[in-house]
């Protein structure tokens, strides 16, 4: 009761003045402690903001070079499936090419794998996922990317399963003649007797069949190809960057007239969504 009632006569000896004092101090700690905080928050606010940044810089970046991947691998296999699409028509059209023709037929059973650079974009599913992404459709052509990577890879498998099988003149067939030179380029030299293929009704069908086949397997690396070139366009334009692949050059011919149709669906849709 002493304490309590000593207490109560210190307070009542404070001047109004005093109190005046007192409370400005109170609320001057308060607002320096709301500020420190507020300082903290948008210290981390703009710590993430430049992470994010430097991840969308290093996705633009990965992606150029998802581009140039495909295409380098698209390239080797365009000029072979144009090969033997033309070998099989002479073919089917009841030519008899010369024995050095037949070559258009050892490279039927060439089935890569569709790889490309995915490190930076399974960080960035870890680390908040797509809907981190501020434009939409920066984030819809990156998920539609991926999930073309992953059905084409699934049919390149499917398709590998039955490559055996489909091989018009296996290396057990006695009109074939296979012979290893170490001082070529590639040491395995394939022999045909074009005369003997030529009458057989089963080879030709498998041939039609085994170049239809690797035809469909062109555009599992074409489509991810054009996929990979709109989402470079459009994660490109929304950093301030031109999608440019880092190596075999710049995009050219068809490849070219891809960039241009998705850098003008991306201006459309922009214009009709404002």
């Amino acid at each position: 009761m002493i304490l309590f009632r000593r207490v109560g006569e210190a307070f009542r000896h404070i001047e109004d003045r005093e109190w005046i004092l007192l409370a400005l101090e109170t609320l001057g700690v308060l607002a320096g402690i709301l500020i420190a905080f507020e300082l903290q928050e948008w210290g981390q606010r703009r710590n993430e903001a430049a992470r994010h940044q430097q991840l969308m810089e290093r996705l633009f970046e990965e992606t150029e070079n998802d581009v140039a991947s495909i295409r380098v691998m698209r390239n080797v296999l365009k000029p072979m499936v144009e090969r033997e699409e033309l070998f099989a028509t002479r073919i089917g059209n009841g030519e008899c090419p010369a024995d050095e023709d037949f070559q258009a037929v050892t490279t039927l059973g060439m089935m890569p794998a569709l790889t490309m650079p995915t490190s930076v974009y399974q960080e960035l599913m870890g680390a908040g996922g797509l809907s981190s992404i501020e434009r939409d459709d920066v984030r819809n052509h990156l998920a539609k990317l991926h999930e073309d990577l992953e059905w084409s890879q699934k049919q390149i498998d499917y398709f590998r399963t039955f490559a055996i099988s489909m091989d018009p003149v296996p290396e057990s067939d006695p009109r074939v003649t296979v012979r290893f030179d170490p001082s070529a380029d590639d040491p395995l030299k394939s022999t045909f007797n074009g005369r003997a293929l030529c009458r057989d009704r089963a080879f030709k069908n498998k041939l039609a069949a085994a170049t239809r086949q690797h035809r469909v397997l062109l555009r599992y690396f074409q489509d991810p190809l054009e996929d990979a070139i709109s989402v470079c366009i459009r994660l490109g334009d929304s950093l301030g960057r031109t999608c440019t692949p880092p190596y075999d050059g710049p995009l050219t011919g068809d490849d070219a007239k891809i960039a241009a149709r998705a850098r003008a669906n991306m201006i459309k849709e922009r214009a009709n969504s404002s």
